[in-house]
């Protein structure tokens, strides 16, 4: 019984401090777009940023809007989860390998004047 629980404990530290740093990272990410619930920018954007997108999803998650500097974004009927704003594509790259463990599914996406692209025409 005394393995179970210390086998229990020993998970769930490691699980914990994973995610912190997850979260540390996140907070270092250099944040350039605020998007207003009515899609208005606050902030200028540079004509081309990689992002990380952790989500797509019919209706609103409040776990996933609750991330630390996750932003979302209306496409089409999509309401899209994304972390992060880099300027090149290698910052976008490595930002997505600390993540890839607690999301999935995380994947770059390139924006341009806040429209996606794909990551080969952003990259010419």
């Amino acid at each position: 019984m005394k393995i179970t629980y210390v086998f229990l404990f020993f998970f769930l530290f490691i699980f914990s401090c994973g995610k912190k740093e997850v979260e540390k990272e996140a907070e270092k990410v250099l944040e350039i777009v605020e998007v207003t619930k009515d899609n208005k920018i606050e902030n200028e954007l540079p004509k081309l940023v990689f992002t990380i997108q952790i989500a797509a999803l019919k209706s609103k998650n409040i776990s996933l809007a609750s991330i630390p500097n996750v932003k979302l974004y209306k496409e089409n009927s999509l309401t899209k989860y994304r972390l992060g704003a880099f300027k090149t594509y290698k910052e976008a790259k490595r930002y997505r390998k600390q993540v890839l463990h607690v999301y999935k599914g995380a994947f770059v996406q390139a924006l341009k004047d806040n429209a996606p692209i794909s990551i080969t025409k952003a990259l010419q």
